[in-house]
């Protein structure tokens, strides 16, 4: 279980049970920092563009100070990891972001339950490769939009 959880790491849940009671429902999840073995800080990343009109879309971090905005996008098929055992590389099928207002902590203990009771299956697709994470942690710890605490972890 903990080498699933690594930094860096890209997991699809099928399905992924969210707190606030949404209906579970596939999803990626990218784990940014990982935590004594019991917490994680992630993100579960989405294909809905929120970034403002005028700011240009390039891969990559996209940040805003003026308007509390940041996010970090990856490009749809571009390739952003890889995944050792399968000797592939992952790239995420369609466009993806990661904002930096809704990265937070989950707890490894609740996964650990739904996967032992079948209520889902997780995979690893991929460990960003080195400079894609470090590009992202950059990108989230400059941001003003990201909690205090979360930035100092990263």
């Amino acid at each position: 279980m903990r080498a699933m959880f690594e930094e860096g790491n890209i997991l699809y849940f099928n399905p992924f049970y969210f707190e606030n009671g949404n209906t579970p429902k596939p999803k990626y999840f990218l784990v940014l920092k990982a935590i004594d073995n019991q917490l994680v800080l992630a993100s579960l990343p989405t294909s809905h563009d929120h970034i403002p009109s005028y700011m240009d879309k390039v891969h990559g971090c996209i940040d805003d100070d003026t308007i509390n905005f940041n996010c970090y996008y990856f490009q749809g098929g571009k390739v952003v990891a890889y995944d050792e055992n399968l000797q592939n590389d992952f790239a995420f099928p369609r466009d993806t972001y990661v904002y930096g207002y809704r990265i937070d902590f989950f707890d490894l203990d609740k996964f650990r339950l739904q996967i032992s009771e079948g209520l889902n299956e997780v995979t690893v697709v991929g460990k960003l490769y080195e400079q894609e994470m470090l590009d992202i942690r950059e990108c989230l710890k400059k941001s003003s939009s990201v909690k205090k605490k979360f930035r100092r972890l990263l």
